[in-house]
């Protein structure tokens, strides 16, 4: 007689496969939720991932955040659990850069995680309804005002969860500017013109310094800062150190910007929609002249010495011409000795050094001329006629 239950499963097995396929279930669901959660740790991401994450580690540990987990930050705020895991799965790459030490340096070049990071991360934790803004002394901040104009923290605040007060020391890896000091606000705030970001600010001191606020700051203090015919090169040794740190970040920005403008996040950040920023127009903060952050330096500067300063390229070749047209304009530098009446003299001071700048060179010339090598000397601005014109023809000679 035919079995009737021929050709169908063993009732008695079916309940095992069930079994089974639960527990299967069950240690997936255990491991997928204990890799989440350990991989979440700042333990993991600090002692694990420390190949990468050594210079960063040492500097989280002395921050303010130190007991906050990285991914309080790192990780979008506020997600569901499919995307949590969809985040946390885009990450996985990361392990084979991590194993062959193969990771991009620098990291995080020009503060892009802080020019491209949600309010939303600062917000989960800090209310600044309920929280009592201690700014340094001598500093007024409005955040009501910078949050209305949708400036997010971490624009201002990149450095709070990695202070950078230790030394890099994985190879390629750079300090990173700290958006606190003055240099940094004036990427909005400005004197005059334009702003070299998307947004614009007032840069009266009155509009970030409390009354009485010493505004001059120590360097203008020095002794070689600036003495009006005498030592002045305080203040054009930090000109020149200025302009060429403007020029420099300015280089460096047109270089890496659509770089970091091209970053996207990955497939599955797209598809889940998960929430990232986006890069806030703001350069580095080397690009703001620190001198422009008090003067207006096309007034202020060159109201005071009466031409473009620093000197441009081309100056040298020219610069008799003006000498002979304003030697009162060149003095205003060049005079040395602390009497104005020798301001006619202060070429000399450079180009008659063998002189005595409280005569006139006229009449100590020829000492000077037979003490040195008129060929290697003189002709190297004068033309080998110039004495002639005076000694042979009795004219007055011009300059060459």
């Amino acid at each position: 007689m035919r079995n009737p239950l021929a050709g169908f499963a063993d009732p008695v097995r079916r309940p095992r496969h069930i079994m089974w396929a639960g527990v299967a279930l069950i240690v997936l669901i255990t491991v997928t939720v204990g890799s989440l959660a350990s991989t979440s740790t700042r333990w993991f991401c600090n002692d694990v991932c420390h190949v990468v994450h050594y210079d960063n580690a040492k500097q989280y540990f002395a921050s303010s955040h130190a007991n906050i987990s990285c991914l309080a930050c790192h990780i979008p705020a506020n997600l569901d659990g499919i995307r949590f895991t969809a985040e946390k799965a885009e990450k996985l790459p990361d392990v084979w850069h991590v194993l062959t030490n193969s990771f991009h340096m620098p990291l995080n070049e020009a503060s892009y995680i802080a020019l491209s990071m949600p309010e939303g991360q600062c917000t989960q934790c800090h209310n600044l309804d309920n929280r009592t803004i201690t700014p340094s002394a001598g500093v007024l901040i409005d955040h009501t005002v910078h949050a209305d104009a949708e400036i997010v923290c971490s624009i201002c605040h990149n450095r709070v969860a990695h202070p950078e007060v230790f030394d890099l020391v994985l190879p390629g890896n750079e300090k990173h500017e700290d958006f606190m000091t003055m240099t940094a606000c004036f990427r909005c705030h400005t004197l005059a013109g334009p702003s070299p970001s998307e947004f614009t600010a007032p840069g009266a001191c009155s509009a970030c310094h409390t009354p009485g606020f010493e505004l001059v700051p120590p360097s203008h203090g020095a002794e070689d800062f600036y003495t009006e015919y005498g030592d002045s090169s305080g203040h054009a040794r930090m000109a020149a150190a200025e302009t060429s740190k403007t020029t420099a970040a300015e280089e460096f920005w047109a270089e890496v910007e659509s770089k970091l403008r091209e970053k996207r996040p990955m497939f599955l950040s797209r598809l889940l929609r998960i929430p990232h920023g986006e890069l806030a127009d703001l350069p580095p903060a080397g690009v703001v002249n620190e001198c422009s952050t008090c003067h207006v330096t096309t007034t202020f500067c060159e109201g005071c010495h009466g031409l473009e300063m620093p000197h441009p390229a081309g100056f040298t070749e020219q610069h008799a011409a003006l000498g002979d047209a304003d030697a009162e304009m060149c003095a205003r530098c060049h005079n040395k000795t602390g009497d104005a009446a020798l301001n006619a003299t202060a070429c000399d001071q450079c180009h008659h050094s063998a002189g005595d700048p409280s005569r006139p060179w006229v009449a100590e010339h020829d000492e000077a001329a037979r003490a040195t090598d008129i060929l290697t000397d003189c002709y190297q601005c004068h033309q080998e006629l110039f004495c002639s014109v005076c000694h042979v023809r009795g004219t007055k000679a011009s300059r060459y």
